[in-house]
């Protein structure tokens, strides 16, 4: 009987939840069954109903293992395991990501930059730099040893602001600057107030996270090793071209990296 598992990736935004199946023959050993997207907002009203659409929707993974990743608030990531735990998901406490942590504080590293450092390394199988631009852009280094053996180690990396939450910001902390929308294509070259923040959010998010992709690089020993990308602003970094060569982009990163610590070392296949 194939192995059937579950990983939930909480963040400050919503919920991201996985099904996978294991699979027989060549090719990846987990392939992708079920995907539910759940915003924070929805997960805090419905979850702590007796009976709701999000229970049932939960419902459908009884009995099958699982995994979480929280950067959440305490109470938003007791709201999900109560949930999780209620429609009968054996979710595994304290998993561990499986990755050597050597930064001076460990304690405070985000499960989720640690599980994508695993997701990552079993990615590539080597040594890396991670980026995950989502409401807050993380870019860090990963060590694999050369020949694959022990784990991989987490050095440590940059935190800064998404771009979402960059133009929040210019418009909550200033009097008179509004909210715009984004897209990547955008010009740099703004002819009203509205443009130009556009164009400061995106540039001035893709020249962050060029420069700190490089110089963590750099400081890491890790001038040559390819990159890897996750995270939902990711597009902001791969248009109208990627902000570096070789960039992989890889949108379930982090539940690579929560499989791989349910299950042990994975083949995997690239999501399209």
């Amino acid at each position: 009987m194939s192995l059937a598992l579950v990983t939930l990736d909480l963040g400050n935004s919503g919920l991201k939840l996985r099904s996978w199946r294991e699979r027989a023959g060549p090719g990846a050993r987990f392939e992708l069954q079920a995907v539910l997207d759940v915003g924070l907002e929805r997960l805090r009203e419905e979850a702590a109903l007796p009976k709701s659409r999000l229970r049932a929707e939960f419902a459908c993974f009884a009995g099958q293992r699982s995994g979480l990743s929280s950067v959440a608030s305490a109470a938003d990531t007791q709201a999900l395991v109560e949930l999780a735990q209620a429609a009968g998901l054996q979710l595994e406490p304290g998993l561990e990501s499986g990755v050597g942590n050597l930064t001076r504080t460990p304690h405070t590293v985000g499960a989720d930059r640690l599980f994508a450092a695993r997701g990552a390394a079993e990615l590539v199988g080597v040594s890396c730099i991670v980026l995950d631009a989502g409401t807050a852009l993380t870019v860090d280094a990963v060590v694999v040893a050369e020949d694959g053996a022990g784990a991989p180690l987490f050095l440590g990396g940059a935190i800064a602001p998404g771009p979402r939450l960059w133009a929040h910001a210019l418009h909550t902390l200033t009097a008179r600057l509004p909210e715009v929308e984004l897209e990547p294509a955008v010009p740099a070259l703004g002819r009203d107030t509205r443009e130009a923040l556009r164009s400061g959010v995106v540039h001035g998010f893709r020249g962050a996270a060029t420069e700190l992709a490089l110089r963590v690089a750099g400081e890491a020993g890790l001038q040559r090793a390819p990159a890897v990308l996750t995270g939902g602003a990711a597009r902001f970094l791969l248009e109208p071209r990627p902000i570096l060569a070789p960039l992989l982009h890889e949108p379930e990163l982090v539940h690579f990296g929560l499989l791989a610590a349910l299950a042990g070392p994975l083949q995997l296949q690239r999501s399209p």
